[in-house]
């Protein structure tokens, strides 16, 4: 298998598992019903019963459409509603829609849809489990700037997960102020702490961990590490573990410092951390410095060791729709390079005094890498 080839089916491995993990409460309840105490009769008599074709931008249309949606039967139904909705608030003035939309948002009422939490391009929704959810993602595309300031009252009042989700999304893209980023670091913070919903998590609380990559840093590492560490909950645990991946692959240099110094973060997950380090670039001076740290450390396990040789360097990558980031990649050129340099640095290890006792993980990574290059050639 030459490199490139190596590239996509390390790809098309993580794929399967991302998949999985993120989409794995994406079935639709057999039967709606009401949230946020509304039911059918109070919907109903709120909205004046005006039939679902008839809708417009208005507060009244907002009401219709959670009552059809409290009575509808069949997912078909529900999916009828939602388009006509979604075309009523395309048309007309877009100041108006945006303040009928906040207004509908005030008064509480909701109605669950049937349907999954599912990211399509550009991290807006392509499906939304309550009609709330629904209208928060709508906002932000026609009125970015009023999503923005009610992201923070939804931060602030709503109990929803999957509001917080839309929520942090629509606050990242419509402030990007210092002072909203420090309001995302602290709300984002909370979610990863947030116990109850972390019981039975729902698919737009663990896409919300999207927004410590957003963010960035070092400060998050410590909450997410304590669920990568939930072994009893393997949904979160996954979640957390590639939140913490794409914060290796993107500021491989800062995490891979911090995991330095906090080796307890990762007491009991050694091996994943193991995964992380692989992740290096030692083409980069203070990468293979903290590498070279890393493997001349006398605590690390056979098992640790292992875990680092099987895949270094690291180049398995999720592919994911995203609320707020993209994925980063290497192409075959890149992957090929660092192939090279990773065989290079390994090499002169290996005949180092100092990596004696580690010889056997780096031979085993020497051959590989042979390998590798010999087939790219």
């Amino acid at each position: 298998m030459n490199g490139s080839l190596k590239w996509i089916a390390l790809v098309g491995v993580v794929l399967v598992v991302g998949v999985v993990v993120w989409c794995r409460r994406a079935s639709p309840p057999p039967i709606p019903g009401p949230v946020s105490g509304a039911n059918p009769e109070a919907v109903a008599k709120q909205s004046g019963a005006r039939p679902v074709g008839a809708l417009t931008a208005t507060p009244e249309a907002l009401q219709s459409a959670a009552s059809a949606l409290v009575t509808a039967q069949t997912a078909a139904a529900r999916v009828q509603a939602l388009a006509h909705l979604r075309a009523a608030l395309a048309t007309g003035n877009t100041n108006d829609t945006s303040a009928a939309i906040r207004r509908f948002l005030d008064s509480k009422l909701d109605a669950i849809t049937g349907l999954a939490f599912k990211i399509g391009g550009h991290g807006s929704l392509t499906e939304a489990p309550t009609l709330r959810t629904f209208l928060l993602d709508q906002l932000e595309q026609l009125d970015p700037a009023a999503a923005a300031a009610y992201a923070r009252k939804v931060l602030n009042t709503s109990r929803s997960p999957d509001e917080w989700a839309v929520a942090f999304r629509n606050l990242a893209r419509g402030d990007t102020g210092s002072e909203a980023r420090a309001l995302l670091a602290t709300k984002t913070a909370e979610l990863l702490r947030n116990e109850s919903w972390q019981q039975d998590p729902s698919v737009g609380y663990l896409e919300a961990f999207d927004t410590a990559v957003y963010l960035g840093g070092t400060n998050l590492l410590s909450p997410l590490s304590d669920l990568v560490r939930k072994k009893d909950n393997p949904a979160v645990a996954h979640a957390a573990f590639l939140t913490l991946d794409r914060l290796a692959i993107n500021q491989p240099a800062e995490t891979l410092a911090a995991l330095s110094r906090h080796p307890e973060w990762m007491s009991g997950r050694e091996e994943t951390c193991a995964n992380y380090f692989a992740r290096a670039d030692v083409g980069d001076a203070a990468q293979r410095q903290l590498v070279e740290a890393y493997l001349l450390n006398t605590s690390r396990t056979p098992a640790e060791l292992q875990s680092f040789a099987g895949v270094f360097p690291n180049a398995n990558f999720m592919i994911s729709k995203n609320l707020l980031t993209d994925n980063a990649t290497l192409d075959g050129t890149m992957l090929r390079q660092r192939d090279r340099t990773s065989l290079e640095v390994v090499t002169q290890w290996l005949a180092d005094p100092r990596f004696e006792q580690v010889r056997q993980p780096l031979t085993t990574i020497q051959q590989r890498l042979q390998e590798f290059t010999r087939q790219a050639k």
